[in-house]
């Protein structure tokens, strides 16, 4: 990923470093778009790809000062594009996961509830509330609740005791359940809730 421009790399990086907006700038019309079709050629979506590659530069500029990049400026946006990449991945697959575990919690019981109540509209809800949770109650819910893990297993994995685990569920349960009373109607995902608490 080496366009060609009319500057010295070496030294707008510098310029980078020390902040100047300007050199900032001039990468970025270097690069944004062939970066734009590499991320593009992987996640299928033009939206996505552009966010994606404001992501990595938006990260460029908030470590300019500290950024060390040992190889082509072109192979730092390559690698940084490609982790970002991943982590679409690995998001959406938690996504889907969620998706899915609030479907399947609200039929279990409820099976005659009709399909275009548990929308996708109640799993970003349910998302938003535990995104606002703090990071260790977060994944705990997650490890616990999305990924299928047993306490103990989330246990071991967030390197806690058992009681601890406990303690987050515990508390992210009700962080959950106010942020849905406080921002939401109460609609069919109390119902999913409900039967998601209760799975081990």
């Amino acid at each position: 990923m080496e366009p060609n421009i009319p500057y010295d790399e070496s030294a707008l990086l510098v310029q980078l470093q020390a902040g100047s907006e300007a050199a900032f700038t001039l990468l970025y019309q270097a690069y944004a778009e062939r970066l734009y079709y590499n991320i593009l050629a992987l996640v299928k979506d033009g939206l996505t790809a552009e966010e994606l590659v404001q992501d990595v530069f938006s990260s460029i500029w908030q470590k300019r000062e500290t950024i060390r990049i040992d190889t082509s400026f072109g192979g730092y946006l390559f690698a940084a594009s490609r982790n970002r990449v991943y982590d679409f991945f690995r998001k959406l697959d938690r996504d889907h996961a969620l998706y899915a575990a609030i479907k399947a919690a609200a039929s279990y019981e409820y099976s005659y509830i009709e399909e275009a109540l548990l929308d996708r509209e109640n799993a970003d809800i349910l998302q938003k509330a535990i995104k606002s949770l703090p990071q260790q109650r977060r994944r705990a819910f997650e490890l616990c609740k999305i990924e299928g893990c047993s306490y103990k297993e989330a246990s071991e994995i967030m390197g806690i005791s058992l009681s601890t685990l406990k303690d987050h569920m515990a508390n992210a349960r009700e962080a959950i359940r106010s942020y849905v009373s406080k921002h939401y109607e109460i609609t069919t995902i109390s119902v999913a809730l409900f039967y998601l608490w209760n799975r081990q």
